[in-house]
């Protein structure tokens, strides 16, 4: 992963005091503290309006955890490029598509940022003023720290975090299922792609993933069929296959015909063993058939074999 460290000289981080007209009728001590509404070297110091006490509170704490992931954001930027498998039009499954995207910050999944709470403030003052039409509201003062040591701390498990989700799409983008001989291995990478996904929250990742997905289908798309082995009048052998190679699988393929009838389809190790009366309902041309269908995440597989 490319690494750009901004320096900055200051961790300060002010959200300043709100300014207004209106009357103080209650504070939380008479004297106004010095850092209201100034800056301070390894503080941050946010200021927030609400109606009660409480969601005035509320609201600077979430202001708190903004501040510093905008000091995280700051001072690292990650990009990182996903090299897709991606099928083109002629079938080329060598083709490669370069995506790159800039990751986000996400506060949920740094732990210090879950432990923010006022009881870990250095310093509070808070007030309940009145409006010109009698209303009134409460203002919350707060007094943060945020050491240098622990700004470089937020970005190591930042960083830390971000190379584990991109060492995961590494590997879901450089999946080539030509390599694998069972269906189920397959799409069991389909599905953990999928999860994986679902634990995302930003939206660039999300996009990384629902690429690597579309890359997904259109190789199964465009390398997955069947393939009838044998034919005869009594009964064929069909596989499923992947390009060139035949693949394990636990399906059970759908048959239909214009003229046959008693069709019965059994598995068996390799290959399904489809068997079926032909003299009841056939007749001797070249236009019998049979057709066998099978469907994988949705989409229908399908082969129709002429009967003589």
């Amino acid at each position: 992963m490319k690494r750009i460290f901004v320096l900055i000289t200051l961790i300060t981080l002010f959200g300043g005091s709100i300014i207004s007209a209106d009357k103080v009728i209650e504070k939380s001590s008479r004297r106004q503290p010095e850092w209201l509404g100034g800056m301070q070297d390894g503080y941050i110091i946010v200021a927030a309006e609400a109606e009660t006490l409480d969601a005035a509170q509320q609201k600077a704490i979430t202001g708190i955890r903004e501040q510093i992931l905008a000091a995280v954001a700051t001072k690292v930027q990650s990009s990182t490029a996903i090299t897709l498998h991606e099928v083109t039009d002629n079938g080329n499954i060598q083709s490669h598509r370069e995506l790159v995207s800039m990751l986000s910050v996400e506060a949920a999944d740094l732990p210090y940022l879950a432990n923010i709470s006022p009881s870990h403030a250095e310093d509070y003052w808070w007030c309940k003023l009145r409006r010109s039409d009698k209303t009134t509201y409460y203002q919350y003062n707060v007094k943060y720290p945020l050491s240098s040591s622990k700004l470089r701390m937020l970005v190591e498990q930042y960083e830390k975090q971000q190379q584990a989700i991109t060492d995961s799409l590494q590997y879901f983008a450089g999946i080539d299922f030509s390599n694998y001989d069972a269906l189920e291995s397959m799409l069991q990478v389909y599905s953990d792609l999928r999860r994986f996904n679902e634990t995302l929250r930003d939206d660039a990742h999300h996009s990384l993933c629902d690429a690597i997905r579309r890359g997904y289908d259109r190789m199964f798309a465009t390398y997955l069929h069947p393939e009838v082995v044998t034919c005869t009048r009594d009964s064929l052998h069909v596989r499923l296959m992947y390009g060139d190679k035949p693949v394990m699988h636990n399906l059970r393929p759908k048959a239909k015909s214009n003229c046959l009838t008693a069709i019965e389809v059994t598995p068996q190790k390799d290959e399904d063993l489809v068997t079926y009366d032909y003299q009841t309902g056939c007749y001797d041309d070249d236009q019998n058939w049979i057709e066998l269908i099978y469907t994988v995440l949705g989409r229908k597989y399908t082969t129709r074999k002429y009967i003589k």
